[in-house]
């Protein structure tokens, strides 16, 4: 396959160990939202926080208390979006690492010490301030430092490391699932503490982010980076040099196109001034959409949903089941991206996720007692919809808005955008309590019309507004951006460049051919977008 090919052409193992030793950061997430997922299923943690509820013969959380316990911990991963943007700016992308992993063990102490419901829940903030770091630190940095043949499938992983820490976490949970003593719970939740130690032990062996230190003017330190991780031939041929003077051209190029001549990176109001704001905006309405089409409900509440579907002995293994299955199909999602690009996967994924939605909304919204074999079409219509997610919207979010912010606000567009995926987790992890359980919306399974439809606009917002960034270096997407009059984003991949930006390309290895040319240094991006 093609695309396989590029990216291994593109990455070395070096890099390619880098990337992914920090992605390990997203285990946490993923382990974090699975394993509270089922946890709170647990008899023993229902002893703990709950109450005994007659209908289900078991303890259980009321659904003030589940709301509570796992929509305020978006407190945290707020918080920790919202400072992490100037600190990277300031002290780079390794700082926030140890930040990272810092307020998760703390944050996981505090959890496993808990004995009221309003300590775990102090403890959950605490941990999701990782959270926030972490899905803002690691896709900025990946982005920056990887080719861009190879960005997108190494971006993407960070979904397959969040789906990692899900099935470690649901097989805990299962092996916990019928514990009615306190380390039923406190076990599972302790086992988050394993991560950080391990990304601690490794952060000293990471390197800057050449952009970033391009960007701080340390101009030899970024070369020294360049050629500890590209391809030894490249170096060779000075081409590592090269990339850094195309990069430090396209930055004093962006810092004239605003007339301030400064290399520094610009404001939080930057971001929604002139070509910024169609940045700004693509980025979070992607990031939105990843929340708000249902994933919650697949990650957060399907052990729950599962037992109130009258599963109950099979729950565990459902949810299970469904994270394994994941994996592969988060690993199809990186490869798709790259084959066939960002928009086409986009389309593709949202299309499929209201499909299977509604296919559980129809089933399970039918009264009565439900025949084994539509049970049991739900039930796969359940998992066929998480993995449409983890192939699509789930990599590509980070992905896509990665790559549009511009290089002076990378991490404030990322940031921004994050903020605004916090606000929409938040809204789902608060309200779904409320429309799955009596005595209020009671929807069960008609929840997935809700969610479904959204899921449909999110596909008519790719078609009409998501440009393809599949192949460009990050320089040349500015050049797109920043061109009048604007390119709409259906013509993004066919409209060509030849600034700054292509050479960029051309150098990070996007075009072998051109390699073995001679690349004028002064083309520039004509008016109609042509070389």
């Amino acid at each position: 396959m093609a695309p396989l090919k590029d990216i291994k052409a593109a990455i070395t193992p070096k890099l390619l160990a880098i990337t992914l030793f920090l992605a390990l950061g997203n285990v946490i997430y993923g382990y974090d939202t699975a394993s509270f997922g089922g946890v709170q299923a647990i008899p023993a943690f229902g002893k703990q926080f709950g109450v005994f509820e007659p209908s289900l013969k078991t303890y259980a959380l009321p659904a003030k208390t589940s709301s509570l316990l796992t929509s305020l911990a978006f407190a945290g991963k707020l918080i920790g979006t919202i400072f992490i943007g100037p600190c990277t700016e300031r002290f780079g992308h390794r700082f926030g690492m140890y930040l990272l992993c810092i307020v998760t063990i703390v944050g996981a102490i505090i959890q496993c010490t808990s004995k009221k419901a309003a300590q775990f829940i102090i403890g959950r903030i605490v941990v999701y301030i990782g959270v926030g770091i972490v899905e803002n630190v690691v896709p900025t940095y990946q982005s920056e430092i990887v080719p861009a043949p190879a960005r997108g499938f190494v971006v993407g992983s960070l979904q397959m490391f969040l789906v990692c820490g899900s099935l470690v976490a649901s097989g805990v949970n299962r092996r916990y699932s019928t514990s009615v003593v306190s380390s039923g719970w406190i076990i599972p939740v302790s086992i988050q503490l394993v991560t950080p130690i391990i990304i601690l032990a490794g952060l000293f062996f990471i390197p800057p982010s050449p952009r970033w230190l391009l960007y701080k003017g340390r101009r030899d330190e970024a070369i020294a980076v360049l050629e500890s991780v590209r391809p030894k031939k490249d170096v060779a041929a000075g081409l590592c040099v090269e990339e850094a003077n195309a990069i430090e051209e396209s930055i004093r190029e962006e810092a004239e196109r605003r007339q301030s001549g400064s290399a520094e990176k610009l404001g939080w109001l930057d971001l929604f001034k002139g070509p910024n704001l169609r940045r700004t905006v693509i980025a979070t309405m992607v990031f939105a959409f990843q929340q708000l089409t249902g994933q919650g409900f697949s990650s957060q509440y399907g052990t729950v949903f599962y037992i109130r579907e009258g599963l109950g002995s099979k729950s565990f293994t459902y949810s299970l089941i469904n994270t394994a299955v994941s994996l592969p199909v988060c690993f199809l999602g990186m490869v798709l991206l790259e084959y066939f690009g960002r928009r086409p996967v986009l389309i593709g994924g949202a299309f499929f996720q209201s499909l299977f939605l509604y296919i559980v909304a129809g089933i399970g919204g039918q009264a009565g007692t439900q025949p084994k074999a539509n049970i049991n079409m739900m039930i796969a219509a359940t998992m066929l919809f998480n993995f449409s997610f983890s192939a699509s919207w789930a990599p590509l979010s980070y992905v896509v808005a990665s790559e549009v912010g511009t290089g002076a606000l990378r991490e404030k567009t990322m940031a921004f955008s994050s903020i605004i995926n916090v606000i929409c987790a938040f809204v789902v992890s608060f309200t779904l309590p409320y429309l799955l359980n009596p005595p209020f919306a009671n929807l069960q399974a008609r929840v997935g019309y809700i969610y479904g439809s959204i899921a449909a606009v999110a596909m008519f917002y790719a078609i009409f507004f998501v440009p393809e960034t599949k192949g460009r270096s990050l320089e040349e997407l500015d050049e797109l951006f920043e061109h009048r009059p604007s390119i709409p984003a259906w013509k993004f991949s066919s409209t060509k460049t030849a600034g700054v930006g292509a050479k960029i390309r051309v150098l990070e290895g996007s075009d072998e051919r051109s390699k073995q040319r001679n690349i004028d240094e002064d083309t520039t991006f004509d008016g109609d977008g042509k070389e």
